[in-house]
């Protein structure tokens, strides 16, 4: 609950002690809150905030009344949903005195005097237009009035209906003469049995590189004679030197006595022959 919703002297249901409690708001706090008084044990009690206080108290005998008519809602529930038609036992009893009486409107609860016949049961005509309103898409004619009214209705839309046009016939259009397929030029292709010239990769060029030099080098200094000599350049890469430099370790470590490189020192490699 909110704090302004809260009324001195009123009664609501709080949580005390852990526990739903029934308590009188006897005035404010000065610590904040109210000062309460449980109604069942008598006791005081102080309610610190408004949401300690979950709604207002119903009187006993009002909650008796309320528990009441919720058991009797409850079971005319129930005998709607068992019944065939949907109607409970007193609702079927009503209707049926109104059937017998057809003087009388059948809807249940009215009592006003039958206008017309509505599904086979006597109906007034305000019952008759709120039936109607709802919707009901089983329903027929009260009386025969309406359906000559209906009738005639239909029969004059029908004859200042419009004639239909006459359809125009669809003109046939010659086919197209089909366009000329554009002649791609053909590519020159290499001619048989010449092989495609092997690229150089990395480790290659450098056991090359240092083959020539006949001394350590690091990778840095391998990838410049590499491009200077014409051998391997970079695609791009940004640090090919690193690169370089794992793919010599590999080879090292995976091929071991068959690899074309050995490590003479940190950051060296020469050629292993």
């Amino acid at each position: 609950m909110k704090k302004n919703d809260v009324e001195i002297g009123a009664t609501y249901v709080a949580k005390v002690s852990g526990t739903l409690a029934r308590v009188r708001i006897d005035r404010e706090s000065r610590y904040g809150g109210w000062e309460a008084t449980n109604v069942d044990t008598g006791r005081r009690v102080r309610i610190k905030s408004a949401q300690r206080l979950r709604h207002a108290a119903v009187d006993p005998k009002c909650a008796k009344a309320i528990a009441a008519a919720d058991q009797q809602n409850a079971r005319l529930r129930d005998e709607r949903e068992r019944s065939p038609d949907g109607m409970a036992a007193s609702e079927r009893a009503m209707a049926n005195s109104a059937i017998e009486n057809p003087e009388e409107c059948a809807t249940v609860g009215c009592g006003r005097p039958a206008a017309l016949t509505y599904l086979g049961r006597p109906r007034c005509q305000a019952c008759y237009e709120d039936e109607v309103a709802d919707g009901d898409a089983t329903s027929e004619t009260p009386n025969h009035e309406e359906t000559t009214m209906a009738t005639t209705k239909k029969s004059k839309k029908s004859a200042t209906k419009a004639p239909k046009a006459t359809r125009i016939p669809k003109v046939i259009k010659p086919p197209m003469a089909a366009k000329p397929k554009a002649t791609k030029p053909t590519a020159e292709r290499r001619p048989t049995g010449v092989a495609k010239p092997k690229r150089v990769s990395a480790p290659d060029a450098a056991a090359e590189v240092l083959r020539k030099a006949g001394k350590p080098m690091r990778s840095q200094e391998m990838i410049a004679a590499m491009a200077e000599q014409g051998l391997w350049s970079s695609p791009n890469g940004r640090t090919p030197a690193a690169t370089l430099y794992s793919a010599l370790l590999r080879e090292i470590q995976h091929r071991a006595g068959e690899a074309r490189f050995k490590k003479s020192d940190r950051g060296l490699f020469e050629y292993a022959g």
